[in-house]
């Protein structure tokens, strides 16, 4: 049970780092003009959703609407970040087309504030979705075979 507790907050914790490192990444991309993350974290976070939509799909055959309802709810949250990430990569793009010089221009500047709101929710989304899912993961669910179980 201890490993179980450990195993969870440095599962936790990691991912809380790895969204602030992100968002630092993403800052710096951003001002270098290098998009290759976005594509990555809208396809990371994609599949996350899909991983999170099979388990709530596998707790309803286990009869398991609790647990499948979580599920679902991260899902739905995992893939609002991902859909995030595609309009970040979207606004990423019109500045690099806009050819906007990197200095106290009021458009880039604003255009740059948006696009770390965006990011910034969608971390925070993906993360939240996690921090919902993680412990489904770490949690025994068995179907009940007591009736099918002879020995009993």
């Amino acid at each position: 049970m201890r490993l179980r507790e450990i195993s969870l907050l440095t599962i936790r914790l990691g991912i809380w780092l790895i969204g602030a490192i992100y968002l630092f990444i993403e800052s710096q991309e951003v001002i270098a003009r290098q998009e290759i993350t976005n594509i990555t974290f809208f396809a990371v976070l994609f599949l996350l959703a899909n991983i999170q939509l099979s388990s709530s799909r596998g707790f309803l055959t286990l009869k398991h609407f609790k647990s499948a309802s979580r599920c679902y709810r991260a899902y739905s949250w995992m893939f609002c970040a991902s859909l995030l990430g595609v309009f970040d990569a979207a606004l990423d793009f019109l500045i690099g087309a806009l050819k906007l010089p990197a200095n106290v221009t009021p458009a880039w500047s604003f255009l740059f504030a948006l696009g770390w709101l965006i990011n910034l929710m969608a971390v925070v989304l993906a993360i939240q979705s996690m921090e919902s899912f993680l412990p489904l993961l770490f949690h025994p669910y068995l179907p009940d075979q007591s009736e099918s179980n002879p020995q009993q």
